[in-house]
């Protein structure tokens, strides 16, 4: 196993055991201590990324990884924000990255993060356990889900500019979602917060919230914004004279 030569900086047996069975794993981990420095870094990480052990061992993280947010934005960084909420005792759910600089440049990640106590109380080292994402079949099966078919021609943006280079994407069928989803998905794509939407159906806040959660599970997105998104990519919702319609058929016009 590939660890810093200092193996009492893994206080438990737990921990242990994490890092033999991550050593003979398929599965790319890597660790940081609490200041962020890699302390481990497994075969499996080294295939992923291209980079030895020797080559990472004792860096910053945010040296080593360079990993962006879905978006293309900076996610590593010296103030690193999962290292804030551990400190804070907040739980770090997992997230997605796209890899930078490696050999499978923009190759998608989920991370999952374990906490391992350290010597002290205050005290503790991150392991990040990194599923690739096939983006592409991902999108597929969401496509096939939501009965997509393929057909030639521009995609039209909300403000009907932005061509598409491989082709329109063109639904047989309504978004699957209820009324009461789409209609909240309606006044998502015209820029409302939850709580105006609450007060426009005269509904509680819990209650959108509810909505946009089963909401995001049937379209397989994760945030409001990637929702709305694929509304608009896939003609669910059409901008026209200033306000968002959520159509469930071409519009047809007179």
């Amino acid at each position: 196993m590939k660890v810093l030569e200092n193996r009492s900086h893994w206080s438990t047996d737990p921990g242990a055991e994490v890092l033999e069975v991550l050593a003979r794993s398929d599965t790319p981990a890597l660790a940081t201590d609490m200041g962020g420095h890699v302390v481990y870094w497994n075969p499996a990480a080294e295939r992923l990324f291209g980079r030895v052990t020797g080559q990472t061992l004792g860096r910053r993280c945010f040296d080593v990884l360079g990993w962006r947010d879905v978006f293309g934005n900076r996610f590593c960084h010296e103030n690193c924000a999962v290292l804030s909420m551990t400190r804070k005792g907040e739980p770090v759910h997992g997230f997605e990255v796209l890899l930078s600089g490696t050999p499978k440049p923009d190759q998608g990640l989920n991370v999952t993060v374990l906490r391992i106590p350290g010597t002290r109380p205050d005290s503790f080292s991150l392991v990040h356990i990194l599923q690739p994402i096939d983006r592409g079949a991902r999108l597929a099966r969401a496509l096939e889900r939501l009965g997509a078919t393929r057909s030639e021609g521009p995609v039209e943006s909300g403000n009907g500019r932005q061509p598409a280079p491989i082709g329109r994407v063109a639904l047989a069928k309504a978004p699957p979602l209820t009324e009461r989803e789409r209609e909240i998905l309606r006044w998502l794509a015209d820029g409302l917060q939850n709580k105006e939407i609450a007060q426009k159906l005269g509904i509680s806040l819990a209650t959108v919230r509810n909505h946009i959660h089963n909401m995001l599970e049937k379209l397989d997105v994760h945030s409001k914004l990637e929702a709305v998104s694929l509304a608009f990519r896939q003609g669910w919702v059409s901008a026209r004279a200033g306000e968002t319609a959520l159509t469930a058929e071409p519009r047809v016009r007179p």
